[in-house]
């Protein structure tokens, strides 16, 4: 038993040096796993507990079962959970490769990068790190280099002895010219007053209103049919409408309606059979 505990530690320990923010989180789900009471958690997690659900969020992410990751860290996050807020961001924002591959998590930007900044504004610090990271890439938001400067300067004020952050500063710093650098400055220090920026999220696809629900298809593992294409529930596909694809996830089907969350839209909306 104590070899086994051991084993976990020297994992985390080896994943935390690699690759530091996503090895954190790998590394307590690991510690919980071995030497923390798993069922005394889950007890907890589903009576309502939002610290338990994150620790059992953070288990299931260890072993790689992503999506059911989320659904755990989305419960905590809906009580007002910083942390569960962030992962749910980071998984949305990023992706994961789930094993086995329905515990796959497809990204979905624009409600990532909201549950980013509502980490975030929490002084999540991790959360500075993705933000600026979907602002270099254009993840759910315009592409903004400033403030992508301004988030990651909190990143690396926040962790002073983090490499990376530093050495993703000074990188970022070799791009911009100076008055791009000294205004990003600002924009920081703005953010340390809790006056917030928020990011413009991109668009809505053109083509989000014609969405319907085609039909529904019951059973052990029920369907929903949506402007010809196929989903079970967790599902994420792209729908062909021009001059781009709209990208949906299936969060939910019932007897007669499919809820659905629209990459670009603020919140879940239902389909309903007619």
């Amino acid at each position: 038993m104590k070899q086994t505990k051991w084993k976990f530690l020297l994992l985390g320990l080896a994943l935390l040096i690699s690759q530091p923010a996503f090895a954190q989180d790998q590394l307590r789900g690991l510690l919980t796993i071995g030497l923390g009471d798993v069922a005394a958690i889950k007890q907890k997690a589903e009576a309502g507990d939002a610290n338990a659900q994150v620790a059992l969020a953070d288990m299931l992410a260890a072993k790689y079962r992503y999506a059911e990751a989320l659904q755990w860290y989305r419960k905590a996050a809906n009580h007002g959970n910083p942390e569960a807020a962030y992962q749910v961001g980071r998984l949305l924002l990023f992706g994961a490769s789930g094993i086995p591959n329905d515990q796959i998590v497809k990204p979905i930007p624009t409600e990532g990068i909201r549950w980013t900044f509502q980490a975030a504004t929490n002084l999540h610090a991790n959360a500075f790190w993705n933000m600026s990271k979907a602002l270099q890439r254009g993840l759910g938001v315009s592409t903004n280099l400033i403030e992508a400067y301004a988030w990651l300067q909190l990143f690396a004020e926040t962790v002073p002895g983090s490499i990376v952050g530093r050495a993703e500063l000074n990188t970022m710093a070799i791009k911009l010219d100076s008055p791009a650098i000294q205004q990003a400055q600002r924009l920081a220090a703005q953010f340390k007053t809790g006056n917030w920026q928020r990011p413009v999220i991109r668009a809505i696809p053109e083509g989000a209103s014609l969405l319907k629900l085609n039909g529904i298809a019951g059973g052990k593992t029920p369907l929903a049919i949506i402007n010809g294409k196929t989903f079970a529930e967790g599902d994420s596909g792209t729908i062909p409408f021009k001059p781009v694809p709209l990208a949906v996830k299936c969060l939910k089907i019932d007897k007669d309606a499919v809820t659905i969350a629209v990459d670009g839209e603020d919140a879940p909306r239902v389909l309903r059979l007619k």
